[in-house]
């Protein structure tokens, strides 16, 4: 994906978060929600958005809402680079960053955002080459080694029609 220090192709960001739902309203009302962003390193502990905004938390609250969907649990950025030259990387590095965030904590008990713990989020990062080559996954799956957790899902689903 990377040719003559740019990048090429295309890449969608997809993160689920299980968030803490009201237990008065339940799954009508998230109290969690997630920020998420893979970035890249632009200079010594200065990273750049590849994909994602990380917006919602500086928009006014009625724009996040509307435009980004601030409080939905499933977040999705995609951006291609295979129009024109590509994007130019300076850096070999790209890392995921992730934030969580949670409102009215005292349906909970909870007094600080620290009380609200550890929370479940699944992310799926999808690279394709420009030319849609099979071999991006082998080669970034060889790159990141034991950092990868793969899994494939075989699933029967037998439909019977009545009538």
């Amino acid at each position: 994906m990377v040719h003559n220090g740019k990048l090429r192709g295309r890449a969608t960001l997809t993160a689920v978060l299980k968030p803490v739902v009201s237990p008065y309203a339940e799954t009508n009302y998230f109290a969690t929600r997630l920020e998420t962003s893979l970035q890249y390193g632009v200079k010594k502990d200065k990273w750049k958005s590849l994909l994602g905004s990380m917006l919602e938390s500086a928009l006014p609250e009625n724009d996040a809402r509307e435009n980004l969907k601030k409080w939905q649990p499933v977040r999705r950025h995609c951006r291609d680079f295979s129009k024109g030259a590509g994007l130019a990387l300076s850096g070999n590095q790209v890392r995921l960053y992730a934030r969580v965030y949670a409102r009215d904590l005292y349906q909970f008990g909870w007094n600080t955002n620290s009380d609200v713990g550890p929370q479940e989020v699944a992310f799926v990062l999808t690279l394709r080459g420009p030319g849609g080559e099979p071999s991006i996954y082998n080669s970034t799956a060889q790159m990141l080694g034991t950092f990868v957790e793969g899994a494939v899902i075989n699933q029967e689903i037998e439909i019977t029609n009545e009538q």
